[in-house]
């Protein structure tokens, strides 16, 4: 069996980059916070070498590292499983079978909403959380997939105490 994998959108790309622009920009108020205040032997550092690091590190992970993961990212329906595979470095490939799914979410943050894109949280039987999160769909799409894998769901036969269908 051959996978059809999907991108997601093209604005997930950005999503990412300043996804990480904000993680590193809140990690350099933290690094700003123990400077100033001497809090670990930090202030031995001169401040611009830090600064430079910091800049080189958030140039790595906002372009380089989020793009990359982007490219690496793929979903798939096939009439089986949901799969979806990621990684920048290491690549993973996940798939929930379709008669297994109990529950599906669609979910859309802030920022998420700002770039037009949505993600669709499959969860199935037994598990603290989502099994697979489908990033980066087109919202028309997330809540398509939704409602398609709630009717599949809802036609699986169900077999009762017995065994029996």
């Amino acid at each position: 069996m051959t996978i059809q994998w999907v991108a997601p959108e093209q604005s997930y790309r950005s999503y990412l980059q300043l996804h990480s622009l904000f993680s590193m920009l809140i990690l350099g108020a933290i690094g700003i916070a123990l400077y100033l205040f001497e809090v670990t032997p930090i202030h031995l550092v001169p401040w611009w070498a830090l600064v430079l690091i910091w800049l080189l590190l958030t140039l790595f992970f906002s372009v380089f590292f989020a793009s990359r993961r982007f490219l690496f990212t793929a979903y798939a329906r096939t009439e089986e499983a949901m799969h979806l595979k990621h990684g920048a470095l290491f690549r993973s490939i996940r798939a929930v079978p379709l008669n297994r799914i109990q529950h599906v979410e669609y979910k859309q943050a802030f920022l998420e909403r700002l770039f037009g894109i949505a993600r669709l949280a499959i969860y199935t039987a037994g598990s603290g959380g989502a099994d697979l999160t489908l990033p980066g769909l087109a919202p028309d799409v997330a809540m398509r997939f939704k409602e398609e894998l709630l009717t599949t769901i809802a036609n699986e036969p169900t077999e009762d105490v017995d065994g029996n269908e």
